[in-house]
């Protein structure tokens, strides 16, 4: 469906509205006018009934004293007396003829007609009125009446001689003719009917004037006050006054008709004019609305299409309207908020797209850009450049201070980088990304920028070193997408954190994010709910009593694809992740059960399980344990845990927290990798630790090294005098396993003892083991 435009609809309003206006005035002016027409067509119609009657008497009166004189003629006098009726005939028909009566009648005093100047043979034997007669003696009479189906006047006198001899009957027809001749004769209606009843109770048209309107055959009833009546297809106003007084006679009545539609004929003119001025102003107001509306709406269709350039994005100055009026105004105050519009969105998208501190894009805009510039480039280096202080800077000196240093650091970097595009990438780093670059000039630009940021920044009483490195990642060797390559390059940037030189390429080899690590912890948990990974059991034998009481329970893997996976390759990523909860419950669920089947043996061996960092920030660990133990019914002294220190030093307040929980269970607790760590010591007093476990870097050494014998001396009587245990890790000669046993170590494993062992192996290892085995 098509949309109507604004001038239309205006114009369309315009027109709508005059018609509406001009409408309803003329159905008021028509409904007024009908009224006041009705008004005065019932007083005229009145006024004209109340004449016709008058007349009518009037008439009767002077009928009445021209059939008077009839009554002194003489020779009618002695015609009568003589009862010669010829001469009465000759006579009263001359007479009637000069009175315009039809008929002349004699009676005598008792009713009986004697002379009827009617030609043809009559009807009547008797006066058909007597009233007439009674009332012939006193006064003129006279009165209309119906006869034989015709109105008549009929007058009445009395003839003396000198004694009443007989009554003299004039009967003047009221007709067609009569009706008209009075209607010339004064102003009268012109729709008159004269009707008689008939005996059949229905009214019948005696005379009617020229107009020929049935009036009473339209008319329902007939009613002495003027109403409306439909004739035709014409509206009347009629009313109808009875003219017989006679109760013999039949009465008769006369219906005047006032005609509406002729009395609105002179209306009609006016009415054309006014249809007339209705259309001239039907034209001029369309006109003139389409001339207004174009003048609005031209201005808003230009307002409009520059709404839609602002849409898509178009900020361009809209098309001028040199107005003054509201419109006008309209148009300057869009413009004004177009241009602001503008200018916020510039200054949006240039938020959206830089840094605020050092005013360098961002990493949304570098991405997109290096994406841009991959599609036209070979090849290219990108920088990710790192100060490694900023987070201890922040919190010694505050952020100010980090974001004057940062916008320092940001400057010296664009002053460096001339050739590539520069960018800040996170809070703590920067990139630079360097089109055609190949290895060569990625390290010529990276050492140099080591060398510009490597100067402290300085402000008055404050020197900082930042401590910049450079991670680099090479397009296409490393990624091909700009996504990727920001990745690799902050991968990179966190090798080159630990190399002394602080400029490190990216390794995918070293990579600890590629997604083939994460698809490896997607089949680690589906090999673990399908049972898939199994424990091996390294044995610890007690250089006390020479023999294997105890193992350490080690995870192993056998993927169906990768095959043998190194614990080192999933336990790290399951502690990234937070998989190692899955693990450790599971480890520790198997080697709890492998201990109650030992028991059921009569095997008393220990297990020493080892925990992560993550592991003891769950305070639900001591619980789930205890449960375990209680179910598989396992003595608590045959389970022991092994943490590292570094486990504690990350959140020491749980940690230490969740062992206390653990030891007051009664298990033993071990710290792992004893003596390579920098806060062993300083945790000592504050944990409840049973036993130390010497690292094998020390251990390895004894055979040949006197500074390593020195060191695990002093450890095992260290631990001796704090009352712990001591376990040595890494034997793999004789040499080392008769000096530990020689300076009263209390266990020790490795591979000189054995590799860890699956459960059946164990088993026959440690039950057939005897000293002399391994000397």
């Amino acid at each position: 469906m098509a949309i109507i435009g604004f001038r239309m609809r205006l114009a369309l309003f315009v027109v709508t509205t005059i018609v509406a206006v001009q409408a309803l005035t003329a159905v008021l002016v028509s409904e007024v006018t009908h009224r006041q027409l009705v008004a005065e067509g019932k007083r005229q119609l009145t006024a004209s009934a109340d004449a016709f009657v008058d007349q009518l008497d009037d008439m009767s009166a002077r009928v009445a004293e021209s059939v008077q004189i009839l009554a002194l003629d003489y020779a009618l006098r002695a015609a009568i007396a003589q009862h010669d009726k010829d001469t009465v005939f000759s006579v009263l028909r001359n007479h009637g003829r000069r009175v315009g009566a039809a008929r002349m009648l004699m009676m005598g005093l008792d009713g009986t007609i004697q002379v009827d100047t009617l030609e043809g043979p009559s009807s009547l034997r008797r006066f058909p009125f007597p009233d007439l007669i009674d009332r012939a003696f006193s006064q003129r009479t006279a009165a209309v009446v119906a006869l034989d189906g015709k109105a008549y006047w009929m007058v009445v006198v009395p003839i003396y001689a000198p004694q009443p001899v007989a009554l003299v009957g004039a009967g003047i027809p009221i007709d067609d003719a009569f009706l008209a001749r009075m209607q010339h004769l004064s102003v009268l209606p012109k729709d008159i009917e004269l009707v008689a009843r008939t005996p059949a109770s229905r009214w019948d048209v005696v005379a009617r004037s020229d107009s020929r309107v049935d009036l009473t055959g339209s008319l329902s009833s007939l009613t002495p006050e003027p109403a409306v009546e439909k004739v035709g297809r014409h509206e009347y106003l009629v009313l109808a006054r009875p003219l017989s007084p006679l109760q013999e006679s039949a009465p008769i009545q006369a219906v005047i008709g006032y005609s509406l539609d002729d009395a609105l004929r002179p209306y009609h003119s006016v009415l054309s004019t006014w249809l007339g001025l209705l259309a001239l102003g039907l034209v001029l107001g369309l006109l003139g609305a389409w001339l207004i509306a174009r003048g609005v709406s031209r201005p808003i269709e230009a307002l409009a299409a520059s709404v839609r350039r602002i849409e898509q994005g178009d900020y361009s100055a809209p098309t001028a309207v040199e107005r003054q009026d509201e419109l006008g105004q309209l148009a300057t105050a869009f413009s004004t908020m177009t241009q602001s519009i503008r200018q916020r969105e510039d200054r949006i998208r240039f938020q959206s797209l830089h840094d605020a501190t050092t005013e360098l894009p961002n990493r949304t805009a570098a991405e997109a850009f290096i994406q841009r510039s991959l599609q036209e480039q070979d090849q290219g280096a990108l920088l990710m450049v790192g100060l490694t202080r900023i987070p201890e800077i922040i919190k010694t000196v505050g952020h100010a201070l980090s974001e004057r240093l940062m916008r320092d650091a940001a400057e010296r970097i664009r002053q460096t980088a001339t050739a590539g595009f520069a960018a800040r990438a996170s809070d703590t780093a920067f990139l630079i990304w360097l089109p055609h670059a190949g290895r060569a000039e990625a390290i010529a630009l990276s050492l140099h920028l080591l060398e510009v940021l490597n100067k402290p920044y300085q402000e008055p009483d404050v020197s900082i070193d930042t401590v910049p490195a450079v991670g680099i990642a090479m397009h296409p060797d490393h990624a091909r997408g700009a996504s990727e390559l920001l990745q690799r390059a902050e991968i990179a940037l966190f090798a080159a954190l630990r190399v002394p030189q602080a400029v490190a390429f990216y390794d995918a080899a070293s990579d600890p994010h590629r997604p083939e690590r994460l698809s490896l912890m997607g089949d680690l948990r589906d090999a673990i709910e399908r049972n898939e990974v199994v424990l091996h059991y390294q044995p610890k034998m007690s250089l006390r009593e020479q023999a294997i009481d105890g193992a350490e329970a080690l995870i192993r893997w056998q993927h169906p694809k990768l095959g043998f996976v190194p614990p080192d390759a999933f336990i790290t990523l399951a502690e990234e992740t937070g998989n190692i909860h899955r693990v450790t419950r599971w480890v520790l669920a198997t080697a709890i059960s492998q201990l109650q089947r030992w028991s059921s043996q009569g095997l008393n061996w220990h297990v020493a399980v080892n925990l992560s960092a993550r592991d003891l920030h769950d305070l639900e660990l001591p619980r789930r344990v205890a449960h375990l133990l209680t179910l598989h019914k396992v003595k608590v002294e045959q389970l022991r845990l092994e943490i590292t220190e570094s486990a504690v030093i990350g959140e020491p307040v749980i940690a230490i927290q969740v062992l206390r929980e653990l030891a007051d269970l009664g298990l033993r607790i071990a710290i792992d990798d004893f003596g390579v760590g920098q806060s062993s010591l300083a945790y000592l007093r504050k944990l409840p630790v049973h036993e130390l476990k010497i690292d094998k870097m020390f251990v390895q050494g004894l055979a040949t090294h006197a500074d390593d014998r020195m060191i695990v001396r002093s450890i095992v009587e260290l631990a001796h005098r704090l009352g712990y245990g001591v376990t040595a890790e890494g034997v793999e000669d004789a040499a080392a396993l008769a000096y530990l046993t020689k300076i009263g170590c209390d266990h020790a494993q490795g591979h000189f003892l054995a590799p860890a062992l699956d459960t059946d192996s164990f088993e026959n290892f440690a039950i057939g083991f005897e000293v002399g085995a391994t000397q």
